[in-house]
């Protein structure tokens, strides 16, 4: 056979291996050169007559080397030690997974980053930290500068007690404390026990469901009642001073008995006649046998009560009550607060506090004796008289704003002494009203709202006095109202 017929039949079998592997396009037979290339493709040597078209594939699978090349994927299988595909669909199919794996891990990544960062951003951002307020409870230790029974044992002396209290609401303050009142009046010898916020109207005393007045009668049966009440407004305000029975008294004056109206009072006063005045009282005092020692009855005891202040402005909500005494003025007032919008703080500041300073001061004139006004004052003084002094909110607060603390210190300068601070100069949280719904009671987070005012001489010694403040404190550990209990202790002089 010629070299050209040879040549020939090997091309025709070379063409029939084409046409039978499609997929093979472009690739060499077995024995066929490339004219750029006669060195004969690798493995081409070993195959062996039915081989040679798994050879020729193999070796064009290895042609098709640009298609694993442009695989990252394969050589980072290869890095991590495993093995090699063996056909081109598993070296089809590792990559895809991969390839859907590894965003996976990627994103999974990146969303626990996210999260993270989430979290940070959801976290509030710090504030910066602002100007501290005071925050004192600690209740101070006070130094009692009066015993009572000590200045009984000593002759022409008589302490002349007085209690002060806002009860928020006296039905309901009977029905938790029935024995509250007669308790303070036995343990501290109360001569006047003066109480705010009653809330109740001129029925009620005589209500059968209430039965009030035998309440009184049978826990203060020693003492004579005095009740002002609101005209205006039903469970309102409402004022009560209860004296001690002496063997004579006065008769109640009000307004409303030049109207024909009448004010309900607890027993009677009776007019003390000339031949009582050198008497001694050796009656029992506040359920203990001390008796008024040498002093004369007629400094003890009332000589006209009024439950009114005379001003119609003010008088229809039963807000004070005026006992006058020989030796001084005894006033129990409600001050009226100025509401948690402050819409009464125009009126309490620039009418009710004007007014009333100047009915204290016309009574003082004209009677030519000290005064003394008591009661829930509604007004913090000062940083010692406020728990959290500072506080942003105070200036908008009922009780402590600017306005009501400038008018407190208005009265003040006129001549008149808050007792409590002028004897306890240095006592902290000392405090008389707690607020009940924020449960300040018990960490000591109170305001002192109560206060006894009095004329600056009955804080003075000198010759000739017959009355002198000795002392002032309140019971914090009473319980029965948002308020405690205050006290005042008076030497009365022969």
């Amino acid at each position: 056979m010629s070299r050209r017929s040879s040549r020939a039949s090997t091309v025709a079998a070379a063409a029939k291996i084409s046409v039978a592997n499609d997929d093979d396009d472009g690739a060499l037979s077995e024995n066929e050169l490339s004219p750029k290339d006669p060195v004969p493709l690798k493995g081409a040597e070993k195959a062996k007559g039915d081989n040679a078209t798994a050879t020729i594939k193999k070796a064009t699978k290895k042609k098709a080397s640009p298609k694993k090349k442009a695989s990252p994927k394969k050589k980072a299988a290869t890095k991590k030690g495993k093995a090699k595909a063996s056909s081109d669909d598993e070296d089809n199919s590792e990559p895809k997974a991969k390839k859907k794996a590894a965003p996976k891990k990627r994103k999974s990544k990146s969303a626990s980053e996210d999260e993270s960062s989430t979290t940070e951003k959801a976290k509030p951002p710090k504030k910066k930290k602002a100007a501290d307020h005071q925050r004192w409870t600690e209740r101070t230790p006070l130094t009692r500068h009066w015993d009572p029974e000590q200045a009984m044992a000593s002759t022409g002396s008589y302490t002349f007690t007085v209690i002060s209290w806002n009860v928020a609401g006296l039905r309901a303050f009977v029905k938790k404390q029935p024995d509250a009142l007669m308790d303070l009046a036995n343990k501290y010898n109360a001569d006047v026990i003066c109480l705010q916020e009653t809330k109740l109207q001129e029925g009620h005393l005589d209500d059968p469901k209430l039965k009030l007045r035998e309440h009184f009668e049978e826990k203060l049966e020693g003492y004579d009642g005095h009740w002002s009440y609101s005209l205006e407004k039903k469970g309102y305000s409402g004022t009560a001073m209860f004296i001690k029975k002496r063997q004579g008294g006065a008769k109640t004056k009000t307004e409303d008995d030049k109207k024909g109206k009448k004010q309900a009072t607890l027993g009677a006063f009776f007019g003390s006649s000339k031949a009582d005045e050198g008497k001694t009282d050796t009656s029992a005092k506040g359920g203990d046998n001390n008796s008024t020692g040498d002093i004369p009855i007629s400094h003890l005891e009332p000589i006209n009560v009024d439950t009114e202040l005379g001003l119609p402005a003010h008088d229809g909500e039963g807000r004070t009550i005026t006992a006058e005494f020989p030796l001084f003025y005894l006033t129990n007032v409600y001050v009226p607060n100025s509401g948690q919008k402050l819409d009464r703080l125009g009126y309490r500041t620039e009418q009710w506090d004007a007014d009333f300073l100047a009915k204290m001061q016309q009574l003082e004139k004209e009677g030519n004796k000290p005064i003394i006004w008591l009661g829930d004052l509604n007004v913090a003084h000062n940083e010692k008289d406020t728990w959290n002094e500072g506080a942003k909110h105070l200036v908008k607060s009922a009780g402590t704003t600017v306005e009501e603390r400038t008018s407190f210190e208005r009265q003040l300068s006129a001549g008149y002494t808050d007792a409590f601070r002028h004897l306890h100069p240095e006592g902290r949280g000392q405090y008389s009203y707690w607020s009940q719904r924020a449960g300040n009671r018990e960490p000591n987070k109170g305001l002192r709202l109560d206060y006894f005012i009095c004329s600056n001489e009955l804080m003075e010694d000198g010759d000739g006095k017959k009355a002198r403040v000795r002392d002032s404190y309140i019971v914090p550990d009473q319980l029965g109202s948002d308020h405690c209990p205050i006290v005042l202790e008076i030497e009365i002089k022969k």
